[in-house]
């Protein structure tokens, strides 16, 4: 009798442990798949910054001239001008 119960649960167990198994590879499939998506879809807003370089030294400008911004105006048009262009590349490229 002991030994019916006993190859009893080691059927049952072995049952629980391959739809277990099926469980997890039709889990890690879907989330798999998922991951995929949500990739895919969201890697086409991917950004460069344009002019950051351009950028960076206006900001420094305006930090070191705090009460005479005017002197970073020349910068100020080159960021400007870059900015400019770059949109323009973009819409070219066709957004």
């Amino acid at each position: 009798m002991i030994k019916k119960q006993d190859a009893f649960y080691k059927e049952q167990l072995a049952r629980l442990e391959k739809r277990s198994s099926e469980f997890y590879k039709v889990t890690t499939e879907q989330y798999q798949k998922a991951a995929e998506e949500v990739e895919a879809k969201f890697k086409r807003y991917e950004y460069h910054p344009v002019c950051a370089d351009l950028q960076a030294k206006i900001l420094q400008c305006y930090r070191e001239n705090t009460h005479q911004t005017l002197s970073c105006s020349a910068l100020a048009n080159q960021y400007m001008h870059c900015v400019n262009h770059a949109k323009q590349s973009t819409l070219e490229k066709g957004g």
